[in-house]
């Protein structure tokens, strides 16, 4: 495949602000507070600087190459058959967390909004837009998400605004006396894995985007405002919500757009919210379909990924529905699990690989990373 720029360095930190926020925008209160109860909003400050550092790695090992996918970096740095047994490993990854946030995406809608909607209804309705965006090309996506994002900005920075004066410090107290210093780095570990472990996505996207100045750096800051800015829909969530909901309550953060009243006549927008959602969830999605049409045509030689795109559409919209029974399923028993395989995708494997390139380049092996732009 050709390596021809289709993105600018605006439309990657406009993908990444969206990408990073995501699914996260609505779960990561509940996500938090699962085991940092009111101190969650310290793990999640805690989480920032290490997560910013994981980030760097997924970075670091994409200068080794930056004309080459996480799919052809594997493969190149570990040869053919190790590496591909690493590119199975990921188009998996993948393809499940494709499937997750489409079924997301549905679970929402059915819970919160459609409540009568049949699921397979909003998830059709949800890979169908995915794949007419795909087929038009990555290019399209970055054009969408730079028209997108002024929207996105507006209605986030509106609902942020208006919950300040119903935010309440005294609801964080007791301050580190109910939580040990074991959950609050297990639940610094979730706040490090979830957001910042899905950002691997980009090491498949990089390759295509047009090589300027300083492009890390902006990768780095656009992440950094994006955890910012989740972190304080964290803080609203426990002040304005309190304990019990931020925890126990799914979709937190829906529940809290639900409390903006101002003077009786200026409420009932949690719809805003469900838009911000929607918008960044979509963008996420698309791209770890992406991710997948492409990393399949790079493992099995095709010449183009677009024939692709429609069949496994279809494959994510049934994953969709077989990899979780119940909603409940999803929210107590995967998130353990799930924040471990992120770990292993987006911290261990490409440091792994990092190592055997070094070892291979110190003893003449390997063939010495290209330059990129920092």
């Amino acid at each position: 495949m050709g390596s021809k720029a289709e993105l600018s360095n605006r439309q990657l930190t406009i993908l990444a602000i969206l990408v990073f926020i995501g699914d996260m925008g609505l779960v990561y209160p509940s996500v938090m507070t699962a085991y940092a109860n009111q101190d969650g909003w310290i793990a999640g400050l805690i989480s920032i600087p290490l997560g910013l550092g994981a980030l760097w790695l997924m970075l670091r090992f994409y200068r080794l190459y930056p004309e080459l996918t996480l799919v052809e970096s594997a493969m190149k740095i570990t040869g053919k058959w190790f590496g591909g047994v690493i590119t199975v490993f990921y188009l998996f990854f993948f393809l499940m967390l494709g499937s997750v946030y489409v079924r997301e995406i549905e679970d929402f809608m059915c819970t919160q909004i459609y409540e009568r909607t049949p699921g397979n209804v909003i998830r059709f309705m949800a890979v169908i837009i995915i794949v007419y965006g795909l087929k038009l090309g990555l290019k399209t996506i970055g054009r969408a998400a730079e028209l997108m994002f002024p929207l996105f900005v507006l209605f986030l920075s509106t609902l942020l605004i208006l919950l300040l004066p119903d935010a309440h410090i005294d609801k964080l107290y007791p301050i580190l006396s109910t939580t040990s210093i074991k959950n609050l780095l297990h639940a610094s570990f979730f706040g490090v894995f979830y957001p910042f472990g899905e950002m691997m996505v980009f090491l498949m996207v990089l390759p295509k985007v047009k090589k300027q100045p300083h492009m890390t750096r902006d990768m780095l800051t656009a992440t950094l405002t994006a955890a910012i800015a989740l972190n304080f829909i964290l803080f609203l969530s426990l002040t304005v919500l309190g304990l019990y909901f931020s925890k126990h309550h799914f979709y937190a953060a829906y529940i809290l757009a639900q409390k903006i009243n101002i003077a009786n006549i200026f409420q009932r927008i949690e719809a805003l919210m469900a838009v911000t959602w929607v918008i960044s969830t979509y963008f996420k999605t698309a791209l770890y379909h992406y991710a997948l049409s492409v990393g399949i045509s790079q493992l099995c030689k095709l010449k183009n990924y677009d024939l692709l795109i429609l069949p496994l559409g279809f494959v994510i919209f049934a994953m969709s529905e077989i990899l979780s029974p119940t909603i409940i399923f999803y929210v107590k028993t995967m998130p353990p699990y799930w924040v471990d395989w992120n770990f292993t995708s987006a911290f261990l494997i490409p440091l792994l690989l990092l190592v055997i390139h070094a070892i291979r380049s110190k003893f003449g092996k390997g063939a010495k990373p290209a330059s990129a732009q920092s």
